[in-house]
C-alpha cells in the first residue's frame, strides 16, 4: 500500500512537467525572443542602403559641379536628395513589414529629415559665407554628426564608422586645395563603397 501511494504521488508530477514549464524555462524563452528581436532590428537598421543611395546622389552632384559649378546643387539635392529619402524610407518600411518588426522608426526618420534639411541649409549658408569648398564641407560634417546620433539610437557604431572614411577623405582633399567636384566625387564614391561593404558584412553576420 505504501509503494502504491508513493507511485500515485509521483506519476502526476512527472506527467505535469512537460505542460508546466519552470520559471527558468520561461526566462530562457523570453531571453531568446529578445535576442532574436535585437538581431532582426539590427539587420533592418543596417545602413547600407542609404549609403549607396546618397552616395549615388553625391556622384551625380560631382558631375553637376564639374559642369556648372556649385550653384545648381541646392535644386539638385531638393529633388534628388528628397527622392533618395523617400526611396530609403520605403525600402526599410517594406523590410520591417515583411519581418513583422516595430521599433524606433519614427524617431529615426525625424532625425534623418532634420539632418537632410540641416545639410541643405548649411551648404547654402556656408557656401555664401565661406566659398564653394566650405559649402561642401559643412553638410558633409553634418552627415557624420547625424550618423553618430543614429548610431547611438541603434546602439551601434557601424553607421558613423562607415561614413567616417568619406568625411576624412573630403577634408584632406579640401585642405590640399583640390577642386570642389573632386571632393564631392571622392565623398560619394566613399559612401557607395562603404554601403557595399556594410551590406556584405551584414549578410555574413
Amino acid at each position: 500500500m505504501v509503494a502504491e501511494s508513493t507511485l500515485r504521488g509521483k506519476v502526476p508530477s512527472v506527467l505535469a512537467d512537460p505542460f508546466q514549464p519552470s520559471a527558468r524555462d520561461a526566462a530562457l524563452t523570453l531571453e531568446e525572443i529578445a535576442h532574436l528581436q535585437r538581431r532582426t532590428r539590427t539587420s533592418l537598421g543596417t545602413p547600407w542602403f542609404p549609403l549607396v543611395c546618397f552616395g549615388a546622389v553625391n556622384l551625380l552632384s560631382a558631375a553637376v559641379i564639374a559642369a556648372d559649378g556649385t550653384g545648381a546643387l541646392a535644386p539638385l539635392w531638393i529633388v534628388a536628395g528628397g527622392a533618395a529619402m523617400l526611396v530609403t524610407r520605403r525600402h526599410y518600411r517594406r523590410r520591417a513589414e515583411r519581418r513583422g518588426v516595430t521599433g524606433r522608426g519614427r524617431r529615426i526618420w525625424l532625425i534623418s529629415a532634420a539632418m537632410f534639411t540641416g545639410c541643405l541649409g548649411a551648404g547654402v549658408v556656408a557656401g555664401m559665407l565661406g566659398g564653394e569648398v566650405t559649402g561642401l564641407l559643412a553638410p558633409i560634417t553634418l552627415v557624420l554628426a547625424g550618423y553618430v546620433v543614429l548610431g547611438w539610437l541603434q546602439r551601434s557604431a557601424l553607421a558613423p564608422l562607415a561614413v567616417l572614411p568619406g568625411v576624412a577623405v573630403a577634408i584632406v582633399l579640401a585642405t590640399r586645395g583640390q577642386p570642389p567636384w573632386l571632393i564631392e566625387l571622392a565623398f560619394g564614391a566613399a559612401l557607395t563603397v562603404a554601403g557595399v561593404v556594410v551590406r556584405a558584412v551584414a549578410e555574413r553576420a
